[in-house]
């Protein structure tokens, strides 16, 4: 084989790399904007159930018993699709970091800017990182931030994952549905909690 067809082969290598490179990406976007716009959905759905619990004025013990069981459904299924969702983001956030790697082996190193690698092999990619690293707490935690605002730096840098949020939200969904449907059944009537629940009491205008 002749250079040229080395140089050939080479540049069809990246070049396939590339092609699946900037897939990778796209599909991985597309999971994180899937992912909000199907939480966005049964929030939604989820908000137009309790406003139809909490709006009714006359009793109507059937009716609430359907909606808070069809919320405990519902709340499920919002569960595993977000979990579903954090799935496949995950999947092609390796997938993408995979092939990073495989592009920058292809192209080389010192012509390479990794965005998605997950690890640092060698002692001067794990320096790189580090340094990266404190560059970005650095940037969260600027002189001129004020009081509350480096309270909430320290929220910011513990890097809480905004795509699990989805999952949380429909498991505390889940809990409300189901202390209401306990209360459809009269399972709370036996304890008395005006003790220390006494609402939002307004005063009446004059």
């Amino acid at each position: 084989m002749s250079n040229d067809d080395g140089i050939d082969s080479n540049k069809a290598k990246i070049s396939e790399l590339k092609a699946v490179y900037k897939l990778a990406i796209e599909t991985r976007n597309f999971e994180i904007s899937q992912l909000i716009n199907r939480n966005n959905f049964f929030m939604l759905f989820q908000g137009v159930l309790l406003a139809a619990v909490f709006s009714n004025q006359a009793p109507k013990p059937i009716v609430e018993f359907i909606i808070c069981f069809s919320g405990i459904i519902i709340s499920g299924h919002q569960i595993k699709v977000a979990a579903g969702a954090k799935y496949w983001q995950e999947w092609w956030e390796l997938k993408t970091s995979e092939i990073e790697n495989k592009l920058k082996d292809t192209i080389g190193k010192d012509n390479f800017i990794p965005l998605f690698s997950l690890s640092a092999e060698t002692d001067e990619e794990k320096e790189e990182m580090k340094k990266f690293k404190e560059k970005v707490i650095k940037k969260i935690n600027k002189p001129e931030s004020k009081f509350l605002e480096k309270n909430y730096n320290k929220i910011i840098t513990t890097k809480y994952s905004v795509s699990r949020v989805p999952i949380y939200t429909g498991f505390v969904l889940m809990l409300t549905w189901v202390a209401l449907f306990f209360s459809t059944l009269g399972w709370f009537h036996g304890f008395d909690f005006s003790a220390f629940i006494h609402g939002i009491q307004f005063k009446k205008a004059p």
